[in-house]
């Protein structure tokens, strides 16, 4: 069973990254909400806008921090990013060809990437940056 967002620690420890991290899930949580039989179906493109819009910002800022801070794992990191925002530009590409309601695997990979994501590679970035004192 999905947990709603308030439940799910989305924190890594740094401050510019953890808001960001919240921005995303309450974009993620207002498709879900739009995707809603009695809700209006246009909102889905434009919040799939928002979330592209917001993870692209991130992962730059993500960047470069990992840069200037000389982070060891960024190559992969990087990697990961590029093959998320591929993933979500299918997605936006999809919809927008087709003007179709977001499904809910749409939804649930949405969900799952950004959890996972954080969980992963941005925690360890963070628990990284902590360890070295880089904050």
């Amino acid at each position: 069973m999905e947990q709603s967002n308030e439940h799910i620690n989305l924190n890594v420890g740094v401050r510019i990254l953890d808001r960001d991290h919240r921005q995303m899930a309450e974009v993620i949580h207002e498709l879900k909400a739009a995707t809603q039989p009695d809700r209006d179906q246009s909102l889905t493109g434009l919040l799939l806008h928002k979330l592209a819009l917001f993870t692209r910002n991130h992962f730059a800022i993500e960047e470069e921090m990992m840069q200037t801070t000389r982070y060891p794992g960024m190559a992969v990191h990087r990697l990961n990013h590029r093959y998320l925002m591929s993933k979500l530009g299918a997605l936006i590409a999809h919809h927008d060809r087709r003007d179709l309601p977001l499904a809910s695997s749409s939804l649930s990979f949405l969900h799952e990437w950004h959890i996972g994501h954080v969980h992963s590679d941005d925690l360890h970035y963070g628990l990284w940056l902590n360890a070295m004192g880089k904050l």
